[in-house]
This record gives C-alpha cells, sequence and structure tokens, in this order.
C-alpha cells in the first residue's frame, strides 16, 4: 500500500507529512490526553466538590478519548503514516514504533480501566449530560478497587510517555534538524 502522506517543502528539503485527519486526531486526543491528566492530578487531594466537578468531565472525556482512539486506528488502517525522516538512525525506527503502540495501548486501557472502575463501583459515567453509559462490569468492590490501582498507574504511564514523546520530537525538530514537528503541523 502507497503511503497516504503528502509532500510540503521546508527550508531542508521535502518532508512528507501525515494526512489532515490523522494530524487533527493527533492533536485533539494529545490535548484531551494531557487535560486529563491535568484534572486528575490537580484535583487529587482537593476538597470533595472541586473532585467531583474535575471528575465529571475526567470521565466523560476519557471516553471521547477513547472513542477518537478508535477513529484513528480504523484511518490508520486505511492510510499508512509517512516513513521516518532521512536521517534517522536505525535504531531509533523500531523505538519509534513500539513508542506509538504503546500509545495506542494505553489510549485504549486507559479509558476502558475507568469504564471497568466505574461500573464495577456502580456509579454511571454521565458523558456531559447528553446520555449515561452502560456499565460494563457488575458492580464489585474488590474489582472496582483494583480497577482504581490500575487505572493510577495506567495514567503516570501515559504521561511519562507523554514527556517522552514532546522530548523526542524536541529533540529531532531543534537538536537533528529533521523537519519533524512539520509533519504533524495543523497549519
Amino acid at each position: 500500500m502507497a503511503t497516504d502522506a503528502t509532500i510540503t517543502a521546508t527550508a531542508e528539503g521535502a518532508t512528507q507529512r501525515y494526512t489532515r485527519v490523522a494530524i487533527w486526531l493527533h492533536w485533539i486526543i494529545g490535548l484531551a490526553v494531557i487535560a486529563n491528566i491535568g484534572l486528575a492530578m490537580l484535583s487529587d487531594g482537593a476538597e470533595r466538590a472541586t473532585r467531583m466537578a474535575a471528575m465529571n468531565i475526567h470521565k466523560p472525556l476519557g471516553i471521547a478519548i477513547l472513542a477518537l482512539t478508535v477513529v484513528l486506528i480504523l484511518w490508520r488502517m486505511g492510510h499508512r503514516p509517512p516513513p521516518p525522516p532521512t536521517g534517522m538512525p536505525a535504531w531509533q525506527r523500531p523505538v519509534s514504533r513500539i513508542v506509538h503502540w504503546l500509545f495506542y495501548a494505553l489510549l485504549i486501557l486507559l479509558p476502558l480501566s475507568g469504564w471497568i472502575w466505574f461500573s464495577a463501583a456502580d456509579r454511571p459515567i454521565d458523558f456531559f449530560g447528553l446520555f449515561t453509559l452502560p456499565a460494563i462490569a457488575a458492580p464489585d468492590e474488590a474489582l472496582a478497587d483494583t480497577l482504581h490501582d490500575r487505572h493510577k498507574a495506567l495514567g503516570i504511564a501515559m504521561l511519562a510517555l507523554v514527556v517522552l514523546h514532546v522530548l523526542a520530537a524536541l529533540k529531532h525538530q531543534f537538536v537533528d534538524r529533521t523537519g519533524l514537528i512539520g509533519r504533524m503541523n495543523p497549519f
């Protein structure tokens, strides 16, 4: 299958870009993930009313991230990403693929673990006042406690991966000067 990326001329030469759909999904999902991590971290230890208000955004935003991730994966199945920038060391290519697959795994596992956790805790998730998500697990206090711990661990892993991803993109852009960020620039 041919790559569905577009070619854009840059100061460094021709750079292949992701499709517009992939670019916008990347940024929407990325910003939603950062917002959700922020909501969870900033509300941790806050008064109950503040924490509940933050979680009333955090939970449906997580479900939106899950839905957008499914759309992104389906899009990726029909639209291959551009090849890595020329000059990227060979060892970084498999590392890049592993990091991207870890992102996909976390983008699915984090919202699902939260959904199962709240289902097991018998606390329905209201999707921004539009509808209530069905429970996907029977009420089970032990399962809810376990999933709470797993969800937090997955959240920490996501935070670490986001930091690694941003630092790697900045390194490629400003140290290696590969024009990498231009591949995902929505403008």
